[in-house]
């Protein structure tokens, strides 16, 4: 079964370098700061990634994919706080207010 996961995160004293770093070790992961949709490629907001990952339950992918985000960290050194969400059958929606 396939679920759709997104996660916030906050690097903690992390200069635009060290984001760029994490975000590239998360894509190697299958966690991407852009998402495809009906209307072509989204760019998330920052701090933000999305992936779909298999599995057999919500809680099984949230665990590995947390447990994968920190061993991220651990190998860029880098410092921070994860909030991982799984769902199954998502969807998503954007709007941009100018």
């Amino acid at each position: 079964m396939a679920f759709q996961v997104f996660m916030s995160f906050d690097l903690h004293d992390a200069s635009e370098e060290d984001y760029a770093r994490f975000y590239s070790a998360l894509a190697k992961i299958g966690l991407s700061h852009w998402v495809k949709g009906n209307i072509g490629k989204l760019e998330l907001p920052h701090s933000a990634v999305i992936g779909d990952f298999p599995g057999i339950s919500v809680e099984s992918v949230r665990d590995q994919v947390r447990s994968s985000v920190v061993q991220v960290l651990e190998a860029t050194r880098l410092k921070g706080f994860v909030f991982v969400v799984v769902g199954e059958n998502c969807t998503w929606g954007s709007h941009v207010v100018s």
